[in-house]
């Protein structure tokens, strides 16, 4: 499992890309001190000891309910496309003993007195692409006869929508209903904002929509639900995935001091409107160095159904660091900010290895992988494990994909009569 350390690397001062980030070996991945970065890691630090929730689970909500809130005003330039402060999340964890719904609860109270305008741009039930273009709609005029245009529908002023999804697999079971146009829309949403329904008849359009997701969700409802939807397209990497897990015992409940809570609020309120008077952003000279040195490694692609989630990891840091710039209500981009988006970035990838395991998005290859793991076998032995239901061309392709991405190897074993190639699981894989 690739699980990243960005903070070796600004320890040693180094920025070259050998040294940009240190990949190690971790069952449960834990979200490095780094990333409780600034105003959101000292709300993080309050509320630790008064709730059981999973801090990285508080912090990943805070920033994503502050870019929602700020609006698509400050963005980074990178060639042609804007990318604002505009991120999807999704919890997963072993059960609801993840406490995920709290963890969403204690971002909800403090936005709530921070930005209670925004807090009703809040909303649940995502079922359909049309639905969300509504909630954000342009305004809609009608040409009479005499050429004169009628407002038919003022639309909706306010582009910013949080759809928080508390019940994330009935996402998922909506976006597999044939025709339905959700899992297009949400990622015309965080890509442009220009929502555009693919159905006929449809005149609903939304322009500058500002919208993210967070959705909670089990291991195995997402596990289940992972065969019959696709999870591997660019929906799914349009997300951050982290695993969250209850993070102490409070018999009694936490408490959470109101004037803390206010005082946090004040803050927030503070820097929310710094925010929204930025538009263009950049990099401090340090931040680029370090954004250099580890531009290389996020490109590098990595095999199966991982990768196919993790495929949007330079857009995904690019976000993150303008986020955290954004809570200081600064339009550079500083080094810190980016060593914790480095940090956020290297947990999500070892998160996505948590919830998915050696799951490759190739059932084929999956199911040679697992019977792999009893002891080495010929490719006949191989082959007999489908029960002449796959093509071999097929089996071939999935034992290639396997060899090419060294989860496999083999060799060839000598016998009486004709040579037999016998496959293994590498050590790496082991």
């Amino acid at each position: 499992m690739r699980q990243g350390s960005v903070v070796l690397a600004t320890k040693s001062n180094g920025h070259n890309a050998e040294n940009a980030r240190v990949f190690e070996v971790s069952s449960q991945p834990v979200l490095d001190d780094s990333a409780y970065y600034g105003f959101p890691g000292d709300f993080v630090k309050a509320l630790d000891p008064h709730t059981e929730a999973d801090p990285a689970g508080i912090l990943l909500q805070f920033l994503i309910a502050f870019g929602n809130s700020v609006g698509d005003g400050p963005y980074f330039q990178v060639e042609g496309d804007r990318h604002p402060p505009r991120e999807n999340l999704l919890l997963v964890g072993d059960s609801s003993k993840g406490r995920k719904g709290t963890s969403w609860g204690r971002i909800r109270q403090l936005f709530d007195l921070a930005d209670p305008v925004w807090s009703k741009r809040i909303q649940s039930g995502a079922s359909s692409g049309e639905g969300i273009v509504f909630q954000v709609r342009d305004p809609m005029l009608t040409t009479g006869k005499d050429g004169e245009e009628t407002l038919i529908d003022p639309g909706e002023e306010d582009k910013r929508l949080l759809l928080l999804e508390p019940e994330f697999a009935s996402v998922l079971k909506a976006i597999e209903r044939d025709g339905n146009t959700l899992s297009a829309i949400l990622r015309q949403a965080w890509d442009t904002g220009d929502l555009t329904p693919l159905t006929k008849n449809n005149r609903i359009r939304a322009t500058g929509a500002h919208i993210s997701i967070v959705g909670h969700i089990t291991q195995m409802e997402l596990l289940k639900r992972l065969s019959e939807t696709e999870m591997a397209n660019g929906f799914a990497n349009r997300f951050l995935w982290i695993f969250v897990r209850r993070s102490k015992l409070l018999p009694n409940g936490g408490c959470f001091p109101e004037e803390e809570v206010e005082q946090f609020a004040r803050t927030l309120q503070m820097r929310m409107n710094q925010a929204r008077e930025i538009r263009a952003m950049h990099r401090s000279p340090d931040a680029q160095k370090l954004w250099e040195a580890a531009y290389p490694e996020l490109g590098v692609p990595v095999p199966g159904l991982a990768g196919a989630l993790l495929s949007r990891s330079e857009a995904h840091v690019l976000r993150l660091s303008l986020l955290y710039a954004l809570t200081d209500g600064a339009a550079t981009v500083e080094l810190h900010h980016m060593v914790a988006a480095l940090s956020v970035w290297n947990y999500v990838e070892a998160c996505v290895t948590r919830i998915f395991g050696t799951v490759l998005g190739n059932p084929v290859a999956d199911k040679i992988l697992e019977s792999l793991n009893s002891g080495p076998k010929s490719a006949t032995e191989i082959s007999h494990l489908f029960d002449r239901n796959i093509s071999s061309t097929r089996i071939q392709k999935a034992l290639q994909f396997l060899v090419e991405n060294h989860r496999v190897e083999f060799y060839t074993e000598k016998t009486g009569g004709r040579n037999r190639q016998i496959f293994c699981l590498t050590k790496k894989t082991n």
